[in-house]
């Protein structure tokens, strides 16, 4: 009978886990969503300072995020994400025209590490 306790104990913990970090991967990408659209919206209103500075805080949340992410992500998932982050300050002190198509896949790449870690019943079996 203890090891059934036990069992069921490390299950719940483990099902406690992955309900944390789906909430936590969903609020931390949402963040970032939002200083993207921040991002684009000064660059293309043509404030290249305010929008440098911007993703300069957006790389600045993106690296918290992956420090802490690393143990409960695969790792495979941040590294193209994480390429992409650090080119947008560059290009964005740059004044280049690659910025607005640049944010557009790290949307879509945050969009899609957002859905794959949210826990529903397909992710799970």
């Amino acid at each position: 009978m203890t090891r059934v306790r036990i069992s069921a104990g490390i299950l719940l913990l483990l099902l406690g886990l992955c309900i944390f970090a789906g909430i936590w991967t969903d609020r931390r990408c949402s963040h970032l969503m939002s200083r993207i659209d921040s991002v684009g919206e000064l660059y293309a209103s043509g404030d290249i300072a305010g929008a440098s500075a911007e993703a300069g805080k957006m790389e600045s949340d993106w690296e918290d995020f992956r420090q802490k992410s690393k143990v409960l992500l695969k790792n495979s998932k941040l590294t193209d994400i994480d390429r992409i982050c650090s080119r947008i300050v560059h290009l964005t002190e740059c004044g280049s025209e690659e910025v607005q198509a640049e944010l557009s896949e790290l949307r879509h790449m945050l969009r899609e590490l957002k859905s794959s870690e949210v826990p529903h019943i397909n992710n799970i079996f």
